[in-house]
């Protein structure tokens, strides 16, 4: 397969680290760098020895790239999204796709039109013991899921973290705190895994963060008919722990500090509880899933971003992929500070609303 020639647009840590950990892939070919400071688009094209540009559109308009990777903070996906999608050019974002899902909608449009794949960078679904959690619930292993819980309180953060960069934890530089910048990969495995909520009731806290934005939330969430859950996530707490638990008629899996753990019913829960016995328990035991080690991480979606390009093969997470997430991060963020439900799709106008008032203080 010949090489994707790939430009790469921010050069921050992820940016770096994309060059890094891609630039002995078979399958890409970095031609091209660019960011908005000078000083690091010189030492950043010294060191890996690719062409330099101190404007994002100047790499976009070069001619060298058939793609390329944004790695910038987040408000800026869209806008150089769009502009690489006009030139005809694929893109793969970081997380999250956008700020508000009405720049995810003009995102996915632009690239439907254009007839380009847009990719996003949701490598932890590349992680094999999500993969094989995916496989157990999408093959009926627990039956029909009637309950999901998930805690991502395992994204800590320090105030000195906040304060080394003026535009972190604030609505204009981030447009969120917590589910805009450390969850979009939580909330990503939480629909991949459970499906779609329909509808929101959220409670959002700046719990001890010297911050404009949120630094905890937590929510019930409604699914189908027989479907509910609850979400908390936060960068206020320690020790924290990401822990996936799912429920349904046959069993439960349960995702907890690196392992996933299989429960299998004998009978479906329905059948227990009328089975007659007034004491006992129902059947069933628990199992550890052994899963092999697999390749996995950024450079596994880089790969198949390429090849998603040249053989036709499935991107590992779509454009829309992508929106699911960004929008369930937008309805917990109106529902906890409108203090109401929100029902999903969301009002694109509402949030708009919401966002712009937010960003003027």
């Amino acid at each position: 397969m010949e090489p994707l020639k790939l430009g790469l647009i921010g050069l921050g840590g992820m940016g770096q680290n994309h060059l890094e950990k891609e630039k002995g892939l078979d399958s890409i070919h970095f031609v091209g760098v660019a960011d908005v400071v000078p000083s690091l688009v010189d030492e950043v094209s010294r060191t890996y020895d690719v062409p330099g540009f101190y404007d994002p559109q100047q790499l976009i308009d070069s001619g060298s790239c058939e793609a390329i990777l944004i790695a910038t903070p987040h408000p800026f996906h869209c806008p150089i999204a769009l502009a690489a999608i006009e030139r005809g050019l694929h893109v793969l974002s970081e997380k999250p796709i956008a700020v508000a899902v009405s720049e995810a909608d003009l995102m996915i449009a632009a690239a439907n039109r254009a007839g380009v794949k847009l990719g996003v960078m949701f490598q932890t679904r590349t992680d094999p013991l999500m993969k094989r959690a995916h496989d157990l619930l999408i093959s009926g292993a627990i039956g029909d899921v009637y309950r999901s819980v998930m805690v991502a309180s395992h994204w800590y953060r320090s105030q000195a973290y906040y304060d080394s960069g003026a535009w972190r934890g604030t609505w204009k530089g981030e447009g969120g705190g917590v589910l805009m910048n450390q969850s979009p990969h939580s909330l990503d495995l939480f629909i991949w895994l459970g499906g779609r909520p329909r509808r929101v009731q959220a409670r959002v806290e700046t719990r001890f963060h010297r911050i404009e934005v949120e630094d905890s939330v937590e929510a019930l969430i409604d699914y189908e008919p027989g479907h509910t859950g609850s979400f908390y996530t936060t960068t206020a707490e320690w020790p924290g722990e990401n822990r996936l638990e799912f429920t349904g008629t046959r069993g439960k899996l349960l995702i907890q500090d690196g392992t996933l753990r299989l429960y299998r019913m004998g009978k479906t829960i329905q059948e227990e509880i009328n089975s007659g016995t007034k004491w006992g328990k129902a059947s069933g035991e628990w199992e550890t899933v052994e899963v092999p080690a697999t390749p996995h991480g950024h450079a596994v979606v880089v790969d198949q971003f390429a090849r998603a390009i040249r053989l036709g093969e499935p991107l590992i997470a779509t454009g829309e992929d992508g929106r699911n997430a960004l929008e369930l991060a937008n309805a917990l963020l109106l529902s906890g500070y409108r203090q109401k439900p929100v029902s999903l799709p969301i009002d694109r106008a509402e949030y708009d609303q919401f966002l712009s008032e937010k960003r003027a203080g």
